[in-house]
Formats: structure tokens, sequence, C-alpha cells
């Protein structure tokens, strides 16, 4: 048996409930706990506060988490999209920029731990790197939302529902229209 084949299933069955994949709604979370972690760490900064680095330290953590399921769900997503699509390539940059997104956010977590634990402030190299996974992960989220706004990756689903219902309402008014006129009328007759 697939060691897998549960998850697949139960992604499977998100996406069918939901109508497109899980992974935009997903990265809400590691998006949003990483602003707030590097919010707290400039406050940390300029008011030399404690808990300013604790808050920035475990929504850093927080992210880490939510990060998890996004990679799952990002990497299942890239899996559909065939290489010869222009989208690919911007898939691609995506995932890595992630990955070094995580690696940055991760290797700085290590540091503060450390720096916690010997009841020390974070240092400035375990802040620049939180800023610096900051940054380029709005750029990824960026790139993120062209391929689904501007490609329509990860929602062929709902693309395709839209337009079988917007095609088969185009024949319902069609049919309607054509009961409307009688054959031999040259304007033809209206029929109540």
């Amino acid at each position: 048996m697939d060691p897998i084949a549960p998850l697949n299933t139960f992604l499977d069955q998100t996406e069918e409930f939901l109508g497109h994949s899980p992974h935009p709604a997903i990265i809400a979370l590691p998006l949003g706990a990483w602003a707030v972690s590097n919010v707290c760490d400039v406050l940390g900064l300029l008011t030399g506060r404690k808990s300013y680095d604790d808050a920035a330290r475990l929504s850093m953590a927080i992210g880490l988490v939510g990060a998890a399921g996004a990679v799952v769900t990002g990497i299942r997503d890239y899996s559909f999209i065939p290489e010869g699509r222009p989208s690919h390539a911007i898939a691609t940059t995506h995932a890595l920029g992630n990955a070094v997104v995580g690696t940055l956010f991760t290797s700085s977590f290590i540091l503060r731990t450390h720096e916690h634990d010997v009841d020390r402030r974070p240092s400035l190299l375990s802040r620049a790197l939180g800023l610096a996974g900051g940054g380029l992960a709005l750029y990824t989220a960026w790139l993120g939302g062209v391929l689904v706004e501007e490609h329509g990756e990860a929602v062929k689903p709902v693309m395709e529902h839209q337009e079988r219902e917007e095609e088969e309402a185009q024949e319902d008014r069609r049919g309607r229209s054509r009961a409307r006129l009688a054959d031999r009328a040259p304007l033809g007759r209206h029929e109540s």
C-alpha cells in the first residue's frame, strides 16, 4: 500500500469540497505569522522590550508549522503543471524561493531558540535572517498570486465549472428564443 495514499485521498476530498486547491488558504498562516514576527522584531529592536522578542520567536514558530502544510499542498499543485506550460517556470521560481524563505526562517528560529535558552536577546544575525525571509516571502507570495490570477493554476476545476454553467445558461436562453419564433412568420410570432 502506498503510504501517501491517505494524504492524497484527503487532499482530493478537500479540493472537491473547496472547488480548488487548499494551498492558497493554507499559506495565509505562515505569511501572517511571519509578518507578525517581522513587526515584533522591529519593535523589539526599537524598544528593547523582551516581550516583542518572545512574540517574534513564537510567531516565527507558528509560521514554520503552517509552512509545512503549505509545502505539502504546494508540491502537489506543482506536480499537476506540465513542464511545457509557461506557468511552470514561474511555479519553479515560486517553489525554490519558498525553499529559501523556509531556510531563512528556520535558521533564524534555531538561533533565536539558542539565544533565548542562554537568556540573550536575538542577535542582529537572527533578526536579519528573519527579515530577509519576510522580504523574500512577499516576492514568492506575489509569484503565487501570478500563478493563480494570471494563469489560473490550481483553480481550473472552478473555472471549468463556471464555463459549463455559462454554456448551459446560453443554451437554455437560445432554446427559449427559438421556441418563441414561429417557423412561417417572417418576423416571428411571439408565443406566450
